[in-house]
């Protein structure tokens, strides 16, 4: 006997997606805590983590998009010291869950993966055996360590001339694939540099998951961020693993078998779309979003950039690598989300030294008004996050022409 497909509204499933990203009340309106944290990172899946420190780290504005201003040594205490959380592979450098760990450790199994076996990078870039028994060697004698407690080997010079090209030197390397293989673990951080340990003294003792829920996991990570997803949507929101386009599809039918997913159509699409029941059952209640906030280029609300056009009618890209005179918005732009929608964008710089927040530029979408109520909820997202980054002061340059 087959099943009545459901049809379920655009709007209803926007309001869904948003509600489980956290974004469906203003910023601050939930303090974070402990429970705050475990709830966000069991729903988004993870929290990226970035390099770039133009306005703030990817993972901090992440949350502060959400609960507002927020002690940051205590995070890092729920994470490093609590073991909340992990650092590994989500949808990229991520913290997870600590209760994701038993997938991770499937992952760390399975490395490394085919495809970068195959690949001439992979050549180039794995290391000896003696490199990382040297590393291990050190860890299980000396403790924590950094990737600067490791000198630069003759080696590493022979290899990178002969590369023809600047490689990181080879115990860096393999701190890399020895964390990606389960061997060694991020204990903490320091001023964001990693400090790596022997995994054994980090992680909880869990078993690894079976390779199939590994594969679910995939899918069902996917449909816990972003609610209602079709095929196209759910690729690359979460790669640990990544699957083709065949494995997908497998993916997807075996779920749908044991019915731990349903098939919905979203009115004014024609894809199938996905949903877990729970989800399901609560598509019609989940709350209008309201309030204005700022949301971070790796956000998990962006991580799936071709669903963020399609249903929220925002074209969004990072810039970061592209010449400066060839950008359209700037180097790292924050969308500007109002009320369920992305109505604009701008483009911050923290200058440190001077304690100046820099809004350097901002656009708003063509045919978006804004009323009193934006302009009182944008101030207050500049303000609190030049709070939140130590600003003594904010300086908001003119907006673009084209910019009401």
């Amino acid at each position: 006997m087959t099943r009545k497909q459901v049809t379920v509204s655009h709007e209803s499933v926007v309001r869904l997606w948003l509600w489980l990203q956290g974004f469906s009340e203003p910023r601050g309106t939930t303090s974070l805590a402990p429970d705050t944290l475990d709830d966000h990172l069991k729903r988004t899946g993870a929290l990226q983590l970035d390099s770039v420190n133009v306005a703030e780290r990817a993972h901090y504005l992440t949350l502060w998009s959400r609960f507002g201003p927020f002690d940051k040594e205590r995070l890092s205490d729920w994470v490093y010291r609590d073991r909340r959380a992990y650092e590994y592979w989500g949808h990229e450098a991520s913290i997870l869950p600590i209760s994701h760990l038993k997938h991770g450790l499937r992952r760390m199994r399975l490395f490394p993966p085919d495809r970068w076996r195959n690949s001439s990078w992979w050549a180039r870039y794995d290391v000896s055996t003696a490199s990382k028994r040297r590393v291990l060697r050190r860890l299980r004698q000396e403790g924590p360590m950094e990737s600067a407690d490791f000198k630069k080997r003759p080696e590493d010079e022979k290899r990178a001339k002969a590369w023809g090209m600047a490689y990181p030197k080879e115990d860096k390397r393999a701190l890399q694939l020895l964390w990606h293989a389960g061997k060694v673990a991020v204990s903490r951080r320091r001023h964001f540099r990693r400090v790596y340990d022997l995994a054994e003294r980090v992680y909880p003792k869990v078993q690894p998951v079976s390779r199939t829920a590994y594969e679910d996991g995939w899918l069902l990570a996917g449909l816990s961020g972003c609610g209602v997803a079709s095929e196209k949507h759910l690729t690359n929101y979460w790669t640990a693993p990544n699957p083709k386009a065949a494995d997908r599809r497998r993916i997807i039918g075996r779920n749908l078998t044991a019915r731990r997913i349903a098939e919905v159509r979203v009115a004014g699409f024609e894809d199938p779309y996905y949903v877990l029941p729970e989800h399901l059952e609560i598509l019609q209640t989940a709350p209008a979003a309201w309030g204005t906030t700022l949301v971070c280029p790796f956000d998990s609300l962006l991580w799936q950039r071709r669903r963020v056009e399609d249903l929220l009618g925002f074209r969004y890209r990072i810039e970061i690598y592209v010449p400066p005179r060839k950008r359209t918005y700037g180097y790292y732009v924050l969308p500007i989300l109002h009320d369920g929608r992305l109505v604009g964008r701008l483009d911050p710089k923290m200058h440190r030294a001077e304690g100046v927040l820099e809004i350097k530029n901002y656009f708003l979408e063509e045919g978006f008004e804004p009323d009193a109520t934006f302009r009182r909820g944008f101030r207050d997202s500049l303000e609190s996050l030049a709070s939140f980054l130590g600003a003594s002061e904010l300086k908001v340059c003119a907006p673009s022409s084209h910019v009401v």
